[in-house]
């Protein structure tokens, strides 16, 4: 089944007006189509609309590339000797002769959407190269994948296949190096090869191959070899005896004096008119490609790009290919508890020894009340290491509080999920003396205040010191709503009582690795998704993902009880990146000699112009080599402070991988970041763990 789509033309009320839109119909859509316009027109009629069927690749391929994870623009040519020439593809930018409408639009599309330096990808490492066959890049495929990681691949093979290799292998060959490409999240657009003199019915077999894989995977397709028969039906073969006063490529027909290669005459050379078209063969193949390319540009990519806001729910943008993966704990020592059910679960929890392991089969567990730690060096963790496979969930029940570690220490939960609850998702009773807690590789989802809670300790308790919060996903699949937490109204916070890490008093904790989405109050007001305050003292919060919450990170707050004078006191930001904060980005708060450096914030619309904010008293605090894609940083602190070496970009969009998606990685076009930032000795790294040289990179991302 091929997707309708309605399309509506809206013609202006002038009859010459009328007329040229008739004309342009006609060029742009079809004949008939453009008649109907033009007729429709002239009787005064203002608004026509049609259905026409898209072709079934629109749909195909715009699935698949929601799963591509790379650089936005990257266009791939892999091929032979016809395409790693410099006739193919990479004159387009230079010269146009004679380029008709159609082809200058298209043109435009592509030059403003693909990376420039894909026009010259050239050479066996960007997959193309002379003499070589299907056979040889379905064995370097997986490198050029990995290597190039390109949005769209054009691909083009047989030519030298021709000779040795069957029609079925070669369509078995074909389908196989395509769905490699699928499979990675690669747009493909596949074409056929052109006709070869001596091998005329054999080389049309092939192309019908080629097509009949096009039509199977639904990918779409350049009809090479159609498109030279329809225009040279019989004097296409320049090898032949009429043009046999001519030599090499200087051929005035589509196939050169070898019989094999297009045909490239010095007289038509950059040119597009009609007769070049049937006189130059690398002309027609860069004409047949641009018009296809910009074609997927704009019903695949832009058409994904423009609704991506829209479509994308906030789990889709929590679980990227591309965002950090926790490696493996190693297998429990000492004491081990295998538990299945519920009951099982909080008798495993209420009966273990100090230093027990309890492993949780797979399984949804719907708990009744707050499931509570108590003893030391617990390890509550999943058998399989699937934190997807086992749900803790509180929303049967309607549990304020999940899952609780109370006067204890060097406990650890790993590898499952925690979800529906109208509190806090994971308390730490950090009033009764709790320490070293680690929560690694969980997923906290749908938890409407708080998905770790941290509360304030009196002063006769030890501060709670050392505990890891790393690899987690903190995700909420909407906004809060006053049904989700009835305490939470109209008299208190208004709905916006929510946050994703929130702890009072904390002593050399590491937050980091850690993706948070969603995490939004009623009215876009909420909380921190890393919230550090209450005399918090030497913690990192490193390598965090940060997108469509209210505030991404807060070190401190504006409101502090009498009995704490600093919020924060020697925190480190760094490595971080956080995109679409409305509330700030990053915001210091009467804090003491912390450092923010080395993080990407991207927001160009934020309306607060918070993507960096410093308020109340922040003395010592340094900001350095951070990288603003956004309004300048808000300082509204008369504290004294080194603000140094940011870079601060309206809109940088352009040099991330794929801004809109959170991956704030560097390109090439990155120039004002790559090699730019001042050595740190607080930052040895970047958020990949990438070591940073003698001539770091600005933002959280080392793009060599």
């Amino acid at each position: 089944m091929r997707t309708k789509r309605r399309v509506t033309q809206t013609l202006v009320s002038s009859c010459a007006a009328k007329l040229e839109t008739g004309e342009q119909a006609m060029r742009g859509i079809g004949w008939w189509m453009g008649l109907a316009i033009l007729m429709t027109a002239l009787v005064g009629t203002t608004v026509e609309t049609f259905n026409f069927e898209e072709p079934e690749w629109v749909e195909a391929m715009r699935k698949i590339h929601w799963r591509f994870s790379g650089q936005k623009g990257t266009f791939a040519q892999f091929g032979d000797s016809i395409t790693v020439t410099m006739a193919f593809w990479a004159p387009l930018p230079y010269a146009r002769k004679n380029a008709p409408p159609e082809m200058e639009r298209a043109f435009k599309i592509v030059n403003s959407y693909m990376r420039p330096e894909c026009w010259r990808w050239k050479g066996p490492e960007f997959g193309n190269d002379g003499g070589k066959t299907v056979k040889w890049a379905l064995e370097n495929v997986d490198n050029w994948l990995k290597r190039l990681n390109p949005e769209v691949a054009l691909i083009m093979f047989g030519t030298n296949d021709l000779t040795h290799v069957s029609v079925d292998e070669y369509r078995a060959q074909l389908k196989a190096l395509v769905q490699k490409c699928l499979d990675n999240g690669t747009v493909v657009i596949l074409s056929t090869i052109p006709p070869r003199s001596g091998f005329v019915e054999k080389s049309a077999a092939f192309a019908e191959a080629a097509r009949q894989v096009a039509a199977e995977l639904k990918v779409p397709l350049i009809d090479y070899h159609a498109e030279i028969l329809k225009r040279r039906p019989h004097d296409w073969d320049g090898s032949s005896e009429k043009f046999s006063g001519f030599e090499g490529y200087d051929v005035p027909t589509l196939i050169s004096r070898d019989g094999v290669h297009p045909s490239h005459p010095t007289k038509y050379r950059d040119d597009y008119s009609e007769e070049a078209l049937r006189c130059n063969g690398y002309s027609l193949r860069n004409y047949l490609v641009l018009l296809k390319y910009a074609e997927v540009i704009e019903k695949v990519l832009l058409a994904n790009e423009g609704e991506l806001r829209g479509t994308l729910k906030p789990s889709d943008l929590a679980f990227q290919n591309w965002m950090p993966k926790a490696p493996p704990l190693p297998p429990p020592k000492g004491k081990v508890i295998r538990v299945t059910s519920v009951s099982e679960l909080f008798e495993a929890v209420e009966k273990a020894e100090p230093n027990t392991t309890i492993l949780l089969a797979d399984g949804h567990y719907h708990l009744p009340r707050r499931l509570e730690i108590r003893k030391d060096g617990i390890t509550l963790r999943s058998e399989s290491g699937n934190r997807e496979r086992v749900i803790l969930d509180g929303g049967k029940h309607q549990l304020g509080e999940l899952l609780a570690v109370t006067g204890c220490s060097d406990v650890t939960i790993a590898d499952l999920t925690v979800q529906n609850v109208r509190w806090n998702g994971i308390k730490l009773d950090t009033d009764t003396g709790v320490h070293r807690v680690t929560i690694y590789n969980c997923i906290i989802r749908n938890v409407w205040q708080r998905g770790v809670k941290g509360v304030r300790v009196p002063p006769n308790i030890p501060r709670p010191t050392g505990c890891r919060i790393q690899y987690c996903v903190f995700v909420n699949d909407r906004a809060k709503t006053f049904e989700d937490d009835p305490t939470d109204n109209p008299q208190t916070f208004n709905g916006n009582y929510i946050g994703g890490i929130d702890v009072m008093f904390a002593r050399g904790w590491v937050i980091s690795d850690n993706v948070f989405v969603g995490i939004q109050g009623r009215t876009r007001e909420g909380r921190g998704a890393i919230f550090l305050w209450h005399d918090s003292r030497d913690c990192i919060v490193e390598r965090n993902i940060i997108i469509d919450c209210d505030v991404g990170i807060a070190l401190g707050n504006s409101w502090k009880p009498p009995d704490i004078e600093i919020h924060c006191t020697r925190i480190i930001v760094r490595n971080n990146f956080i995109v679409r904060c409305p509330e700030s980005g990053i915001v210091a708060d009467y804090t003491r000699d912390c450092l923010i450096a080395h993080n990407t914030i991207h927001d160009p619309t934020n309306k607060l112009g918070r993507l960096i904010r410093l308020v109340h008293d922040n003395e010592g605090l340094r900001v350095v080599n951070n990288l603003l894609s956004g309004p300048p940083i808000k300082n509204e602190s008369s504290s004294k402070m080194v603000l140094l070496n940011n870079l601060i970009v309206p809109d940088y969009s352009h040099a991330f991988v794929d801004a809109t998606r959170g991956n704030l990685r560097l390109t090439a076009s990155a120039v004002d970041a790559i090699d730019k930032a001042m050595p740190l000795a607080e930052v040895k790294d970047d958020i990949d763990g990438k070591p940073r040289g003698s001539k770091p990179d600005i933002g959280a991302h080392e793009f060599r």
